[in-house]
């Protein structure tokens, strides 16, 4: 019977659902990711979209918090998700190695306010959300984000701690640098969460990630940056990203780095780069190494 309802809800477009390996994931409509280029919404469907957001609401207001079954069942999820949770603890998935050495949450938390400022961005994208840190502080600064990995556990991980955290707007999908699940266009600010020191072509990467980004969108990476370069044997090599080759390839992109932000540590590598449009360099007509011109 549930798989019935679920259908009928989904052909009522009530709620989407979207598929991650063998499992379906089912969200309400209204706080669903759109992945269109805001030229492309269809003014009917979002008044559509505001009626069934009207009609949820007030079928949600009718349900009693206090009601022994509804307890019972909210009761029963949080248990699924904290077993989901701790099974990813105990199999070590992919990426729970570096999480111990990442910044604080208070730390990063600082550095996107600073970054933000009075903004609150409409759509929000970080490719390679792991755990969810950054979904999770985002989700309170932003309207829509969405987070993708490739590790099917560490997505198992971000949307149990998304859920404890009531974090309805938030979503995570499976997808990865190299080929982004999104249509042209479709974000306000994308997120690199260390990912291009994993990427076999820095500049591939990050063309990938302008390509789903709004003519206005800032593009961030948060991964370990260099302040300059230094020699170390090879098995030390840690993080190649060194702020001016970086900061030349986001130029060559038509962006320029607003905030570069090092975290607190034994070494000043983990850094957050914050990089918005150059607009002068668009106006001056400044060569591409494609050979284009903007």
């Amino acid at each position: 019977r549930v798989s019935r309802h679920l259908r009928l809800l989904d052909e009522a477009g009530l709620v989407t659902k979207f598929r991650d390996g063998h499992w379906i994931y089912y969200r309400l409509s209204l706080s669903a990711p759109v992945a269109e280029p805001a030229a492309l919404v269809d003014e009917e469907r979002v008044g559509e979209e505001w009626a069934d957001k009207k009609l949820v609401d007030e079928i949600l207001a009718q349900i009693d918090d206090g009601d022994r079954q509804v307890v019972r069942d909210c009761a029963a999820l949080d248990r699924v998700k904290r077993n989901r949770e701790r099974q990813v603890f105990e199999r070590r998935a992919p990426g729970m190695a570096g999480m111990a050495e990442r910044p604080s949450t208070d730390d990063l938390a600082e550095a996107i306010d600073e970054c933000l400022g009075e903004r609150r961005p409409d759509h929000v994208l970080d490719i390679g959300c792991g755990s969810g840190t950054l979904l999770r502080l985002l989700g309170r600064r932003s309207n829509r984000v969405v987070g993708i990995d490739r590790s099917h556990r560490m997505r198992l991980l971000a949307r149990s701690r998304l859920h404890q955290a009531g974090l309805a707007n938030c979503t995570v999908r499976k997808g990865d640098l190299a080929q982004l699940p999104f249509a042209d266009g479709s974000f306000d600010l994308a997120i690199l969460d260390e990912v291009l020191n994993d990427s076999d072509d820095l500049l591939a990467g990050l063309t990938e990630a302008r390509r789903v980004l709004r003519p206005a969108g800032q593009l961030w990476i948060v991964d370990r940056v260099r302040p300059v370069a230094r020699q170390l044997p090879d098995n030390q090599a840690g993080a190649r990203l060194i702020d001016n080759p970086l900061t030349a390839l986001l130029s060559e992109l038509g962006y320029r780095v607003a905030h570069r932000i090092w975290f607190p540590g034994r070494v000043m590598e983990f850094a957050l780069f914050a990089a918005e449009p150059d607009y002068l360099q668009k106006r001056t007509g400044l060569q591409q190494r494609t050979g284009t011109y903007d």
